[in-house]
C-alpha cells in the first residue's frame, strides 16, 4: 500500500509535541522561608494591609526594646510586624501615619533588624545610593506606581479621613521621581511589603536577608 506524504500542518503538529514543555518559575521565598506567588510581588492591594503582617507580640516587644535601648522608642506608633527573620524575630515593622498627638510620621515600614541595619549601612559606603538612584531613572512608570500604592497603603491603616500626599518614605516624588533616600528604607519596603521597582538589584546586593546564627535570641545589644 502506498504511504500518503506527510502534510506541512502534520509536520508542524509533531514538532510541536516533540518540544518539551518549559519548565515552571521557581517561586520566591519571603524572609520565613515561605513560598510567595510571583504574583504578590507585582501588584500588591493598596486599599488594605497585605495579610502576612503580624500583631506585635510580648516577645517582640522585648527584642525592640533591647535593639532600641540607646534611643527613644514609641511602641505607640508600631502598627504591625511585616516581615521576619526565619528565627521568627522582627525585621520590619510598620508604622502608623501619625503619632498620637497627631503629627506625622513619614516612613510606614522601619527596619529593626540589626544585620539588615550595618549591610545598608557597609553599602551606603560603596555609594550604592547612586547606583540605585541611576536603576529607578530608567523604571521611572514602575517607581511612579511604587509611590501612588505606598501612599494609598499607608491611608488604609490610618485613623484620619486624609490624603496622603507623598510617596515612599516621605519622598515628594512629583518633585524627585528618582530619590531614594537611604537604603534602610528601600529595604524595609521591600520586604515589609514584597514589593519594590528594584526588587532584582536589592537581591543582588544583599545576597542574604538574614545573620547565620539568630543573634537577637543570644544576646544583649545590637552587636
Amino acid at each position: 500500500m502506498k504511504k500518503l506524504p506527510t502534510s506541512v500542518n502534520q509536520k508542524k503538529s509533531a514538532a510541536l509535541k516533540e518540544k518539551p514543555e518549559p519548565e515552571p518559575d521557581k517561586p520566591a521565598k519571603n524572609s520565613v522561608g515561605e513560598m510567595i506567588k510571583k504574583d504578590s510581588f507585582k501588584e500588591p492591594a493598596a486599599d488594605h494591609p497585605p495579610a502576612f503582617w503580624t500583631p506585635l507580640s510580648g516577645g517582640d516587644i522585648a527584642i525592640l526594646r533591647k535593639r532600641n535601648s540607646r534611643r527613644r522608642f514609641d511602641l505607640s506608633i508600631i502598627y504591625a510586624v511585616a516581615a521576619r527573620c526565619s528565627y521568627e524575630f522582627p525585621q520590619v515593622l510598620v508604622c502608623r501615619p501619625h503619632r498620637r498627638g497627631g503629627t506625622p510620621f513619614p516612613t510606614m515600614f522601619w527596619l529593626t533588624c540589626p544585620f539588615l541595619d550595618r549591610k545598608c549601612g557597609e553599602l551606603e559606603s560603596l555609594q550604592k545610593i547612586g547606583e540605585l538612584e541611576g536603576l529607578f531613572m530608567t523604571r521611572h512608570t514602575e517607581v511612579s506606581i511604587w509611590h501612588e500604592r505606598y501612599a494609598l497603603l499607608r491611608k488604609s491603616i490610618s485613623a484620619k479621613e486624609t490624603d496622603i500626599p507623598t510617596g515612599v518614605g516621605g519622598i515628594n516624588w512629583r518633585d524627585v521621581p528618582h530619590a531614594v533616600k537611604c537604603l534602610h528604607l528601600q529595604v524595609a519596603t521591600w520586604l515589609g511589603w514584597r514589593y519594590h521597582p528594584a526588587e532584582d538589584w536589592l537581591k543582588e546586593q544583599l545576597e542574604v536577608t538574614e545573620c547565620a546564627c539568630g543573634i537577637c535570641g543570644k544576646t544583649d545589644d545590637n552587636k
